[in-house]
């Protein structure tokens, strides 16, 4: 050999893959990750028996995920990304224990190679679980990390998520409430990258984001009402963001519908989605502890003005909650209101139940249309009333019950007088 020359590279391809994922020498480890890429990509199938050591092990991902060495690290969640994408819908279950260290390890990597093999690794496991509520789950806890540069990866992390895969897979009302937490950031790159999934939610929600801008400063919210004001300017508004990717089960439907030849005929004139109500998109809240007391009692008062007072206060939290958790309690409530159409001689005790049943129907969306037996006969019997006023509050109160009935559902047979 001669003098100066560098020894020649140790080949680790010779020690089993299991003893270099374990290897002290990180390039023991690269030399692992980069084999396994290359086996599960020549896999049969997602049921191929080259995943299961790390399906039943998902503890040797996380090890992965984790590896001390950057260059090494990088590599490692290449492996992992070509693990879930060809192990499919049998990888999710791993979900629970590589996500926690992405958020802890990987997000926040000063190499840019890892942020991003790390939050397509995110977006493989929404693929493969159908959804996106898991990897939510396990990314927001990060915003509460000491270091900004993780924080800040975590919001990054979530506008991919929300701007790949949209709404529908993605439950809003979890990144939506933890807006203010990422706006009240004393790091201005964490604000910026908050700023910039707002934009993302706005996109495909419209105003159903404002309510969520409360706790923020007033300027902020100036800012991003601007900003939406632009972004509508620009043909860049609500609606202007379409999902780019689909879950498994989501591209199965897709192949199933274009088979069958369900996605309609050549020319057809696109159908325009409706505005989605913002009401979709807020927190459940459960009101039953804040009813009025003795609301049942005070319905039944033999004087107006007590039966008024009551209404009128539970309109009042009705109209607060924008969005109602269903609870056995409120079917009582819904036919009590009913029977104050049907039955109650004062007319503002009858306008006042008629805009608590609306409320309650916009509110509670599809889990009210169990109470519409109960309650449309009833109030079908007191639009025999001569006054506008009252016939227009309870064909307001129809309206919204039709409506979480849905157009493809029977609804009750009712009698016509």
């Amino acid at each position: 050999m001669a003098d100066g020359a560098p020894p020649p590279e140790e080949d680790f391809n010779a020690i089993p893959i299991s003893d270099r994922l374990a290897h002290k020498n990180w390039k023991a480890r690269v030399s692992a990750y980069e084999a396994l890429v290359k086996t599960f990509q020549t896999t049969a199938s997602d049921s191929d028996p080259a995943f299961k050591p790390y399906i039943n092990n998902p503890d040797t991902l996380k090890k992965i995920a984790t590896d001390a060495n950057a260059v090494a690290q990088e590599k490692g969640l290449e492996c992992l990304v070509a693990f879930v994408k060809f192990a499919g819908e049998n990888a999710a279950r791993t979900r629970e224990v590589v996500m926690p260290a992405l958020v802890e390890k990987c997000f926040g990597s000063a190499r840019a190679g890892t942020k991003a093999q790390a939050i397509e690794l995110s977006l493989q496991y929404v693929e493969v679980e159908n959804g996106a509520a898991g990897v939510v789950e396990c990314i927001l806890p990060g915003l509460g990390a000491k270091q900004p540069k993780t924080v800040a990866g975590c919001v990054v992390a979530l506008r991919e998520i929300v701007k790949q895969f949209g709404t529908s897979v993605t439950p809003p009302a979890p990144v939506l409430k933890a807006l203010p937490k990422i706006f009240a950031h004393s790091d201005k790159t964490v604000r910026a990258e908050g700023t910039q999934l707002a934009h993302v939610l706005y996109q495909y929600i419209g105003p159903g984001i404002e309510s969520w801008l409360a706790d923020l400063k007033p300027v902020q919210v100036k800012e991003l009402k601007e900003a939406f004001e632009e972004l509508e300017k620009e043909g860049k508004g609500r609606g202007s963001l379409k999902p780019e990717r689909m879950t498994r089960a989501g591209a199965r439907e897709a192949e199933a519908a274009a088979e069958a030849g369900e996605e309609g005929e050549e020319g057809a004139p696109p159908v325009e989605e409706a505005p989605p109500d913002p009401r979709m998109f807020a927190e459940e809240v459960d009101i039953v502890p804040k009813l009025p007391a003795n609301l049942q009692a005070s319905l039944k008062s033999s004087k107006w003005k007590e039966r008024k007072e009551a209404l009128d206060e539970l309109l009042s939290l009705v109209n607060a909650s924008p969005r109602i958790k269903d609870a056995p309690e409120l079917g009582e409530v819904a036919r009590s209101l009913a029977t104050c159409i049907q039955k109650d001689a004062n007319i503002n005790c009858v306008m006042v139940a008629a805009n608590c049943l609306e409320g309650l129907a916009k509110s509670m969306m599809e889990s009210f249309a169990r109470y519409r037996e109960s309650t449309v006969p009833l109030m079908l019997e007191r639009l025999k009333e001569r006054k506008v006023n009252v016939t227009d509050a309870i064909g307001n109160a129809l309206d919204a019950i039709f409506t979480t009935v849905g157009r493809h559902s029977d609804f009750p047979s009712l009698p016509l007088t």
